[in-house]
């Protein structure tokens, strides 16, 4: 390792490793296996009686070892703390350092104090261009600073950007939004020296194959009618709103007519219901998390109807993967306790790793029970589990609901295609309802993979059959899944 390396020739530098919850307790045993006379300390929320702050303050107190690994919640409110007690003399690394990909974030501002004070500084990931290179302007702003300038700078070599006019408050606004890139080989020039990686194709012998299929789905009709409200809603609340931004836009152009006064009052009070706490909460994330939500299971919006995609899953389960090690993946923690009554009910061992298993002890001994227990052929896990994760005794991963992000997809598909796992194939199945949002987030997923491969290769062959790249997958999305609205019922 290069901080065996290193510290032959510097006995006092010290190694700070920042990484997912979920990994911590995976770098100490890389360091049991790999290394000999490194001392390591994982800090923890617990220790000699005291809990949260307290415990890790009197880790901080006691630190002697070589190398201390903590995760970036940590980091948030710690980062001076942790700087003081690592000294003068001590190399940073960053697991999964995506982490700190948008500039105008916490974790970004405090893992660049933690590298800009130390004496080399790394990032560790398989996936540093989830759905933009802005984020790797980011990145490379905590890792080497100035690399590519400021963001303007960058967004002006290499962003093509377009005017958006939009509606803010009733105003017109616009706002630039990044449409394409340019001058892509001049970037990889400039990121090469700094950028290591073994592309799939150079390890491609080490690695199992991924074959991927699509199940598609066609939904309960309870299911399909209550996601048919849920569109029916998204498209009367973005109706009110346009029609009330016309009207102010009349009115403050000097239109004081009875009629189009009394128009405006009815829209505004009807667009000011859209403002209330309540309303805000069917903003675009939210209507399209509703969307999905429906999609998975009416159980997790309180509706206790049937589930095509729970029935799909038992049957995959019974007949199709009875001896594999599967990997189920979901955004949605609040919909497992649905699928382990299934499970239990039909008796499949399971375990599962998520935001609700704090214990990073709790988290270790589920991933040795799916490793190392022939009884426990499922796991489940969300975005909590889905980075840093060794989970190579798997050879099936079921996508639930399929990830918004082309990166995040990468990312959990690499806890099972990994170096070191005994499978010669692993079987990707996405689960995808008819005329759902799930088949839109498949097709803005895909269309993230030529920016990625031409920057980086192809990084997960065999994942999806990818075409075009577009941006913004949140305001893409929702326009999707209006126009999808206008044709539901025909």
């Amino acid at each position: 390792m290069l901080h065996t390396f290193l510290k032959e020739k510097d006995p006092s530098l010290k190694f700070l490793i920042i990484c997912p919850k979920s990994a911590i307790y995976q770098w100490e045993e890389e360091f049991e296996k790999f290394t000999r006379d490194i001392s390591v300390r994982i800090l923890t929320n617990e220790y000699n009686g005291c809990k949260g702050y307290d415990a890790r303050l009197l880790q901080y107190r006691e630190f002697s070892e070589d190398v201390l690994v903590m995760n970036y919640n940590t980091v948030l409110n710690e980062y001076d703390r942790i700087k003081d007690i690592m000294g003068p003399n001590y190399m940073v690394c960053f697991d999964e350092c995506v982490a700190f990909k948008n500039k105008k974030t916490k974790s970004h501002f405090a893992c660049k104090y933690l590298a800009d004070n130390s004496k080399r500084a790394y990032g560790l990931s398989a996936t540093i261009i989830k759905n933009g290179l802005e984020e790797v302007w980011g990145i490379y702003n905590v890792i080497v600073p100035g690399l590519f300038g400021n963001i303007t700078n960058f967004r002006k070599n290499y962003c093509k950007q377009k005017l958006m006019k939009l509606r803010i408050n009733g105003r017109t606004r616009y706002i630039p939004k990044t449409m394409g890139y340019k001058n892509l080989k001049q970037f990889k020039q400039v990121l090469d020296p700094y950028f290591l990686l073994r592309r799939k194709e150079d390890v491609a012998a080490e690695l199992p194959k991924l074959i991927s299929k699509k199940v598609v789905l066609e939904m309960f009709p309870e299911q399909k009618k209550l996601y048919g409200e849920a569109l029916a809603g998204i498209v009367y609340e973005e109706k009110i709103k346009n029609e009330y931004y016309e009207i102010s836009e009349k009115i403050r152009n000097g239109d004081t007519d009875k009629k189009t006064l009394k128009k405006y009052k009815e829209l505004k009070d009807k667009y000011d219901k859209f403002l209330t706490p309540e309303g805000k909460k069917r903003g675009k994330l939210a209507a399209l998390t509703y969307c999905q939500m429906v999609s998975n299971g009416p159980q997790l919006i309180g509706q206790p109807y049937e589930s095509s995609k729970e029935r799909e899953f038992i049957r995959l389960m019974k007949e199709e993967f009875l001896t594999d090690k599967v990997i189920l993946y979901t955004r949605f923690r609040s919909g497992i306790p649905f699928l382990e009554v299934l499970c239990n009910r039909n008796k499949i061992n399971y375990t599962q790793i998520h935001g609700n298993i704090i214990s990073d002890r709790d988290r270790k001994n589920a991933r040795l029970k799916f490793q190392n227990d022939p009884d426990c052929n499922l796991i489940f896990i969300t975005q909590a589990g889905s980075a840093a994760l060794n989970l190579q005794a798997a050879n099936v991963m079921i996508f639930y609901d399929t990830p918004w992000s082309y990166g995040d997809l990468v990312q959990t598909i690499g806890r099972a295609q990994r170096i070191g796992s005994l499978r010669e194939q692993i079987i990707i199945v996405h689960m995808i309802n008819k005329k759902t949002i799930d088949v839109r987030v498949m097709n803005r997923v895909s269309s993230k993979k030529d920016l990625s491969d031409e920057i980086l290769g192809d990084t997960a062959k065999g994942a999806l059959d990818f075409t075009q790249h577009e941006e913004n997958v949140i305001d893409d999305l929702f326009n999707d899944i209006l126009d999808d609205a206008g044709k539901y019922n025909e």
